[in-house]
């Protein structure tokens, strides 16, 4: 679905998405069913806080990594 010839109307006549008025959500005119506060449009209290560092720990010891002699 969405690759094939008729794309992303493959996805939309889905049966899953029957009762979906694709003609009013493009006109924004279905209310979300979650709308979070927010104080300003730079608030992102919503969000996870996520450490600064991405750097990651090694997966194995470098003792116990199985294909140190592959």
């Amino acid at each position: 679905y969405g690759n094939l010839k008729n794309g992303a109307d493959d996805i939309k006549k889905h049966k899953w998405f029957a009762t979906i008025a694709w003609d009013k959500l493009v006109r924004k005119e279905i209310p979300p069913p979650y709308k979070p506060e927010m104080k300003d449009e730079k608030d992102v209290s919503n969000y996870e806080d996520i450490p600064e560092s991405t750097e990651l720990p090694p997966s194995v010891p470098a003792a116990a990594d199985p294909f140190t002699d592959w």
